[in-house]
């Protein structure tokens, strides 16, 4: 596939527009209640707001205007009001399109593909009243600040779909080295989508994503293409690693198509389970799947 096609197409993307409609409207793809603006959210999370969650003993430095009179009188010890944080609802979306991403043998590159997941993310949510922000993580981080304005949220979608730059000779940001960034920016609650294969998902990643569910629900989306899990019986073909070595490979053998089925199978089960176990939610999406809003949770109605 050249690589100076744009990811998506502008009509491509007119009918994930219209796809995230449709999902809006679909009830079987609603799971909890909607949410639309800031304080339609019965948040879990305590802080400034109107409604009364709980008490608790008072601190030094709580304001007195807080004072919970009956509870304190009750107990005999003094005790300040805490109420729900009213928030409006919000998504983050990286978008991975680093080299490995530039990968596909069947319909569209990795990246085409989560591409059209940050797409109907985006859409789903700005026809929900959220906001969106997002990082397109590549040799140069693109940052988008938080928008409800559709047509920033539109030059957000453009740049995902876009073309992607010239393959760069030095080493691209890893995913560990961009969480921490992403995690000093967010309000408390927003959700937060993972759109990568997650090939360098390692030991550094994992303080920073229990860091980031302190505080945020966590949608995690590997995106693979069919020929990363089974190999096709091709022949003998020369392939090439991201490493820039060249190997020559005999796809005629099954038992080599076999212990490298297996091979990545457990490789992608144990990156599913490592994302699963530190309390993310996974989905993962082939290449030629059509319809990524039947497996990935779009933001309708998410609760927080």
């Amino acid at each position: 596939m050249p690589t100076v096609m744009p990811l998506l197409t502008e009509p491509e993307l007119q009918a994930l527009y219209q796809r995230a409609r449709s999902a809006a409207a679909d009830v079987s793809l609603q799971n909890l209640l909607e949410q639309r603006q800031a304080g339609d959210v019965a948040s879990r999370y305590r802080g400034a707001g109107l409604d009364y969650a709980e008490s608790r003993p008072y601190q030094p430095g709580d304001e007195p205007r807080f004072m919970h009179w009956s509870v304190t009188a009750r107990t005999g010890k003094p005790h300040v009001k805490q109420f729900r944080e009213e928030r409006r609802p919000a998504i983050f979306i990286l978008l991975d399109r680093r080299k490995a991403m530039r990968f596909g043998t069947r319909v569209r590159l990795k990246a085409a593909q989560a591409a059209r997941v940050a797409a109907l993310a985006a859409f789903a949510a700005t026809q929900q009243g959220w906001a969106v922000s997002g990082v397109i993580l590549e040799l140069q981080p693109h940052w988008f600040p938080a928008s409800t304005d559709t047509h920033a949220v539109w030059e957000f979608v453009h740049q995902c779909a876009a073309t992607c730059p010239p393959l760069p000779s030095t080493d691209e940001p890893a995913l560990a080295s961009i969480l921490p960034l992403i995690n000093a920016q967010l309000v408390r609650g927003t959700h937060v989508y993972l759109l990568s294969d997650f090939f360098d998902l390692d030991a550094a990643c994992e303080a920073h994503i229990l860091q980031l569910l302190q505080h945020h629900p966590l949608f995690t989306v590997q995106v693979l293409d069919s020929a990363e899990c089974e190999l096709p019986a091709a022949g003998r073909l020369n392939l090439q690693g991201l490493d820039g070595v060249t190997h020559r490979v005999n796809l005629a053998d099954p038992l080599l198509r076999e212990q490298f089925r297996q091979q990545a199978a457990a490789l992608h089960e144990g990156q599913a389970q490592r994302l699963r176990g530190w309390g993310c939610h996974y989905s993962q999406l082939l290449t030629d799947v059509d319809a990524p809003e039947l497996a990935v949770p779009l933001p309708h109605g998410m609760g927080t």
